[in-house]
């Protein structure tokens, strides 16, 4: 392979390195979104049941107003918001091992050429 080819073949993987990078880091960032909505979720949810009764009302938080809802109706609106963080999470996850694997395989290309070149 000549000089010239090899080199623009260095610097696209370089390139598919640095965006690789980028997107792990917003993966990243965003499980710990999905991980502080699901502690919250938790949180919530264990008070709740450890507090209230099922017919007792308490008050949601909707933006800057609240409304009134029974526990167990408010219960199961965080649980179905638990599983849209879990599935969220599995699909940031599968993403996160893809992206790492990229990473891995492309520094690996990398360093056999510049080894081979030697």
């Amino acid at each position: 392979m000549n000089q010239e080819a090899l080199q623009k073949v260095l610097i696209e993987m370089d390139n598919q390195l640095n965006k690789s990078r980028a997107e792990l880091s917003m993966v990243s960032l965003q499980l710990d979104r999905v991980h502080t909505n699901l502690n919250v979720i938790e949180s919530t949810t264990s008070r709740l049941n450890n507090l209230n009764k099922p017919e007792d009302v308490v008050w949601q938080g909707v933006g800057k107003a609240f409304l009134a809802k029974k526990t167990d109706s408010y219960l199961k609106e965080l649980e179905t918001d638990k599983k849209e963080f879990e599935d969220t999470e599995r699909s940031l996850k599968i993403k996160q091992n893809y992206l790492n694997t990229t990473l891995e395989k492309t520094i690996d290309s990398m360093t056999k050429i510049v080894g081979d070149k030697k």
